[in-house]
């Protein structure tokens, strides 16, 4: 069975530290090494980590994180593009006060490629953990691949940065958009069955489903619920 898992970061560092390993690898498989692959947000309390774990096996195979922002340090969009765009450090300041976070390195292992659970699952219960913790609005890095599953989810391109929103990152001869939710309790720009399924996350949190993906049903777990939650954004 898997199981998608939320933390804050110093929480379960080991847990985070499977994370680093796999994304790392995922990104050498591609020949891409970005910013994000750092290490240096396992003891960070500004960061959530939304996991995905093999119950048997107890490996991590899949996940993405949730920084939020705060006036002593940057998030990894402002480090990766702040110098050729430096219009994003005022942006991002813009909504901090209201609580602003971005989505970085959503990642999964080949032995679960397919199945849709970073672009569909793991997305979904970010967004759900994101207004748990008190975040207004929502920031991420979408490929062309996965910009469209963003979309769906109520985010919209950021035109206030780079060319509408789109970069040449994480490579020269790759495009990604800037892309952003501006209200994640009422997701006014989701489609409805992905509003629905987000908002069925919030309520429920912890539990066990049965989901289906184009090889046939699975049973996935959800464990959500943040014990204590620091909303810490400034």
């Amino acid at each position: 069975m898997l199981r998608i898992r939320a933390f804050n970061a110093p929480d379960d560092m080991e847990a985070g530290e499977q994370f680093v390993r796999g994304h790392r690898k995922v990104l050498e498989d591609l020949g891409v090494k970005v910013t994000s692959s750092k290490s240096d947000w396992i003891d960070d309390p500004y960061v959530y980590v939304v996991v995905v774990e093999d119950t048997e096996s107890k490996e991590v195979v899949g996940g993405t994180r949730l920084h939020v922002s705060h006036e002593n340090g940057i998030l990894p969009m402002e480090e990766a593009v702040g110098r050729v765009d430096p219009r994003i450090f005022n942006e991002i300041k813009k909504l901090r006060d209201d609580g602003t976070g971005e989505i970085a390195g959503i990642w999964n292992s080949r032995s679960v490629m397919g199945m849709g659970l970073g672009s569909i699952f793991v997305m979904r219960s970010i967004i759900a953990l994101g207004e748990q913790i008190g975040l207004k609005t929502m920031l991420s890095f979408a490929s062309k691949a996965t910009r469209d599953r963003g979309y769906a989810k109520g985010f919209e391109p950021f035109v206030n940065i780079g060319n509408n929103g789109e970069f040449n990152y994480p490579k020269l001869d790759l495009i990604a958009t800037a892309v952003i939710c501006y209200d994640l309790k009422e997701l006014p720009l989701a489609i409805e069955i992905e509003r629905t399924e987000i908002f069925k996350l919030r309520e429920k949190l912890n539990f066990k489903t049965i989901e289906q993906w184009p090889r046939g049903l699975f049973e996935l777990e959800y464990q959500l619920k943040i014990e204590s939650p620091q909303i810490v954004r400034r």
